[in-house]
């Protein structure tokens, strides 16, 4: 089980092992965002995170059923906060890579996250600006 903080951009997402200090950047062959949504189009989200992924996280026989933890930032077009759609999209969005979903969190802070605080969110000591 790894622990990845998952930042989206505009058909654009960077994943970090926050474990391992990997980190990933790509940007979708098919758009995912539309005039209206990040995440729009949900299939080829999917497909590129769970190709990042791969990248950053091992694949041990141990880790094969085991959900990541994962925190999931919308980075851009959140003003104003996310709707309900969207904060269900994101949900959806990470549970394509850890199905279990315990271990699920959606940032609303407006920068990205130092490791330590995306360290402390996993230990639960900043609940304030993340939803689960």
């Amino acid at each position: 089980m790894a622990s990845l903080y998952i930042r989206i951009y505009r058909n654009t997402l960077i994943v970090r092992n926050v474990d391992t200090k990997q980190e990933v950047t790509e940007q979708s062959d098919a758009p995912f965002t539309t005039t209206r949504l990040l995440l729009g189009q949900m299939i080829p989200a999917m497909k590129l995170l769970a190709r990042l992924t791969r990248k950053v996280a091992s694949k041990r026989l141990i880790d094969l059923f085991a959900s990541h933890k994962v925190i999931i930032h919308a980075m851009e077009m959140n003003e104003g906060g996310h709707s309900q759609v969207e904060f269900a999209s994101y949900i959806e969005l990470a549970k394509s890579i850890s199905p279990q979903g315990k271990h699920i969190y959606v940032c609303s802070k407006n920068v990205p996250l130092t490791d330590q605080e995306v360290t402390q969110i996993f230990s639960g000591d900043m609940p304030s600006i993340v939803s689960r």
